[in-house]
């Protein structure tokens, strides 16, 4: 056998094709994993502030909370009501309206009441 020059050989398609196309599916699979390494970080450095965000937003919430129980409170409107001069007390039981709810029974009750008035009405103007 002889040996081949393999300068004078010229590439063949297929494999240089093959070759670059392996080349350039590794390229894309690396960017794609960089790429979605890059979002991770990003994503994990947002929800960290969003947290911190939260938890500062609950803390004033929790602090505005204690204010307005503070300022409803009945010594504190008094003392207010003092200061400022205002002749104001606290109502007194003849001046005091109590309203009550109705449960969830007396509301069945009332419509089946109702209905039952409706039905009758039916049977009179027949």
């Amino acid at each position: 056998m002889w040996k081949r020059n393999r300068k004078r050989e010229s590439l063949q398609f297929g494999v240089v094709a093959r070759v670059l196309l392996a080349c350039v599916y590794a390229a894309v699979v690396g960017l794609g994993y960089v790429w979605n390494k890059n979002q991770i970080y990003r994503l994990g450095d947002e929800l960290k502030r969003r947290e911190a965000a939260l938890a500062s937003l609950e803390k004033r919430n929790a602090m505005l909370a204690a204010q307005l129980a503070q300022l409803k409170s009945p010594g504190f409107l008094e003392s207010r009501s003092r200061h400022h001069q205002l002749g104001l007390s606290p109502a007194r039981e003849s001046q005091t309206v109590r309203m009550w709810e109705p449960t969830a029974a007396w509301e069945a009750q009332f419509m089946a009441a109702q209905r039952a008035e409706a039905a009758r009405d039916l049977v009179v103007r027949r």
